[in-house]
């Protein structure tokens, strides 16, 4: 942890769904995803606010809130590496879904929303 990256972080992601046919609902099941990254220093930081998400699964936040994750170039995440739909947990608990992954000269940095706790 820093000054400019006072955050810690994981990065996860969800079992790929298999099977064809009729299933049940297969929605977030924290228990079962698997960690690609651990302990990376980070800065979250408030993007926009606004309503109710569609189509309003369980999972959603009451509202929905856009946010920037900022990791240092020194994280050098592998291009590709964090994927549409992983998620990033905080040293709090908080849960974020990973809506655009951009990883350029500067760091990793991520727009993420808010998922419900």
């Amino acid at each position: 942890m820093s000054f400019i990256y006072p955050r810690v972080i994981k990065i996860s992601r969800q079992p790929s769904a298999t099977g064809g046919g009729l299933q049940p609902y297969s929605g977030m099941n924290p228990a079962a995803e698997v960690d690609l990254f651990i302990d990376l220093p980070a800065s979250i930081q408030q993007k926009s606010t606004g309503g109710r998400p569609d189509p309003g699964l369980p999972a959603d936040a009451a509202n929905r809130s856009l946010w920037r994750v900022f990791m240092p170039r020194s994280v050098n995440l592998p291009p590709e590496s964090v994927l549409r739909g992983d998620i990033v947990t905080d040293e709090t608990g908080q849960r974020y879904m990973v809506s655009a992954p951009y990883i350029n000269s500067l760091g990793p940095n991520l727009l993420v929303e808010r998922l419900e706790a």
